[in-house]
């Protein structure tokens, strides 16, 4: 008795979802989408656990422009949502865009950028930047997507070692997965790299950076590299350093210079390390030059 009441509830659960359920999200692309978003956080919250992201809500999902400029943010904090912001950029452009790699989804650009780390609040990303120049001074008109991959306080050798090197792998994967290619990789990093140190360390620091940017340029011919020169976090700047990165530059004809931010003093940081308005407008000009350079 108790299996056959059983059993009609069962069948008037599926009878529910099959009327209602199932034609709400099969039929609707959105839907569909919103589906996989829910599909893939569950999954990725498994394998990386107890982790805080900023993420794309349910509402903001869209589809993925089918032809689009890709560009995406790495290393570590400054390429996150770590921009002290005086005031909101304007970016209502209807053809920028954000995929979420945790989700697998798009949406239309907003601040915090999804995927990247950072802080809560006030704090924004210096792909706005990026995005207001390419729009002011070369009137970007193709459909452009921004995509984030950051982590403070790591070093050359968390990305090609360890935990993170296995997140980094990861999102690679996930990219793959989703048939996102990269054209542009915006690469900022070495405030946490020891700044005095031997001639080994700088070698194995030029080794790793090697094995990171192959695994961008590998994934496709088409893929270029803008590299920034960088040493200062509430530091003194280290020669050292950024002779390395310059060598890094100078080995590799799809590595590019981008800007030596150690350049920014005092006037364009709020503490002495991470950039206020000012110093991401300086950032966001560079890349746009750089991106629109290679475009054309």
């Amino acid at each position: 008795m108790h299996y056959e009441k059983l059993m009609k509830k069962s069948s008037l659960l599926i009878f529910i979802f099959i009327l209602i359920v199932a034609p709400f999200v099969f039929t609707s692309k959105i839907n569909r989408l919103r589906l996989i978003s829910l599909q893939n956080r569950s999954n990725y919250d498994k394998k990386f656990p107890k982790e805080s992201y900023f993420s794309t809500s349910l509402k903001q999902i869209i589809p993925c422009p089918k032809e689009s400029i890709n560009v995406a943010y790495f290393g570590q904090s400054n390429h996150g949502n770590i921009i002290e912001r005086e005031k909101i950029l304007d970016l209502s452009y209807e053809n920028v865009f954000t995929y979420d790699w945790r989700l697998g989804v798009c949406s239309k650009y907003k601040e915090p950028l999804a995927g990247a780390d950072g802080r809560a609040g006030r704090f924004g990303h210096v792909a706005s930047d990026t995005i207001y120049f390419l729009k002011k001074n070369y009137n970007f008109s193709e459909n452009i997507v921004f995509l984030g991959f950051s982590k403070g306080g790591t070093r050359s050798q968390d990305w090609v070692s360890g935990s993170f090197a296995s997140k980094f792998d990861f999102f690679l994967k996930k990219l793959k997965k989703d048939d996102i290619v990269i054209d542009y990789v915006l690469w900022h990093q070495g405030e946490s790299e020891i700044k005095d140190a031997n001639r080994i360390y700088y070698q194995n620091y030029i080794n790793d950076m090697q094995l990171i940017f192959q695994k961008f340029l590998t994934t496709s011919k088409k893929t270029k590299i803008g590299m920034a020169l960088v040493s200062i976090c509430k530091s003194e700047k280290s020669k050292s350093l950024i002779n390395s990165q310059r060598s890094i530059i100078q080995s590799n004809d799809r590595v590019f210079f981008t800007l030596n931010t150690d350049n920014l003093g005092s006037s364009y940081r709020y503490d002495g390390c991470h950039f206020n308005s000012l110093g991401a407008s300086v950032i966001g000009e560079k890349y746009a030059e750089f991106i629109n350079k290679f475009y054309k």
